[in-house]
């Protein structure tokens, strides 16, 4: 494979060796290989490892057995190859051997539980403001519902009573001049 790049996607290399982005997963499992990510946690391929992934499909084509290809390129493979950032640590447990003493030990645990402690403060802090904001939020709508039922509410009552006094004023008008006449029939009734 003629290499122009200096890295390659995963898509752009499987659309040269026209396979899927699937099988290149494959072969890294199966080959334990060390494919880097960018800042984005995105895999990309150097020049050393298209042109091994481009040896592996080739042989596949050929109808070579994985077995006998992890054989075949097993020291290409471990040459350029090299172990994640993470398994260097030096505060990791594998760089403390059997001559380190116990406070060694202990200091690695002690920065192990400050780091832990400072993990979850920050993701307690960050929910908590999340929180908080939801919160807020929940309540200018909920103050806003509130306002806009309770004017609604008094716009009815206002159209309620408004009804009430017509109908007190046609009640009033109809039955006023009722009471001097059955007065008067009363009055004349007796006389």
């Amino acid at each position: 494979m003629q290499v122009l790049k200096d890295r390659y996607t995963i898509t752009e290399l499987s659309q040269s060796l026209s396979i899927t982005d699937h099988a290149l997963r494959y072969y890294e499992k199966e080959f334990n290989m060390y494919v880097p990510k960018d800042k984005r946690g995105r895999r990309y391929y150097t020049p050393d490892l298209a042109n091994i992934m481009y040896q592996i499909k080739n042989m596949r084509d050929e109808g070579l057995e994985i077995k006998a290809i992890k054989k075949i390129l097993k020291p290409e493979i471990e040459l350029i190859s090299p172990q994640p950032e993470e398994n260097k640590d030096a505060n990791s447990l594998t760089h403390i051997n059997e001559k380190n003493n116990a406070l060694e030990i202990q200091k690695f645990f002690q920065d192990f539980g400050e780091k832990i402690v400072d993990s979850f403060s920050t993701t307690v802090t960050n929910a908590k403001e999340d929180i908080t904001t939801e919160i807020y939020k929940t309540k200018l709508e909920l103050g806003a519902c509130v306002e806009n039922n309770m004017r609604k509410f008094e716009g009815k009552m206002e159209k309620h009573f408004e009804n009430v006094d017509k109908s007190l004023a046609m009640w009033r008008e109809k039955n006023s001049g009722n009471f001097f006449k059955k007065l008067t029939k009363k009055v004349f009734k007796k006389v």
